[in-house]
């Protein structure tokens, strides 16, 4: 039988949200706990703790108390702790209280020291700054023609 985890102070389980590596999200993650990302995300993500992998991809920023970082991210990251990895690629600012950076590591953006006090003042996991995306429609008012044969619309 396998134990179950840990709980945290506040008796909730501290085992992680798993993105694999073969999922795709488009959208924006909001969590008060940890996830882990193997796969990709398009949109923003907050979290307590992120940890992306060497196969994860975020199209978007990131927000976190520890964000380690093995895969790419194409948009900013803010967090008390960066970590980033051999293997990470970076096109975005980095704000930082601490950073450490394996040789390897590739970024492409302005890094920012920031006062410990200003990060812990980032909202992580409230959601209140994360608006769904607009929906997007469009008026058709043309028919579709195929081989001179008109189809409806």
């Amino acid at each position: 039988m396998i134990p179950a985890a840990a709980p945290d102070k506040a008796g909730k389980s501290n085992v992680p949200s798993i993105i694999s590596s073969n999922l795709t999200i488009t959208g924006h993650m909001n969590t008060n706990g940890d996830v882990q990302i193997d796969g990709t995300i398009d949109g923003d993500v907050q979290s307590k703790q992120i940890t992306l992998g060497e196969s994860g991809v975020v199209n978007g920023a990131i927000v976190a108390d520890l964000a380690r970082i093995s895969g790419t991210v194409n948009g900013s990251i803010t967090a008390r702790v960066v970590e980033l990895g051999r293997s990470a690629k970076i096109t975005g600012d980095i704000n930082h209280f601490s950073l450490a950076i394996e040789p390897g590591a590739f970024i492409q953006g302005q890094l920012t020291h920031v006062d410990e006090q200003k990060l812990k003042a980032t909202p992580i996991g409230n959601g209140a700054d994360i608006k769904p995306a607009p929906v997007m429609t469009a008026n058709v008012d043309k028919k579709i023609t195929d081989g001179g044969k008109s189809l409806p619309n």
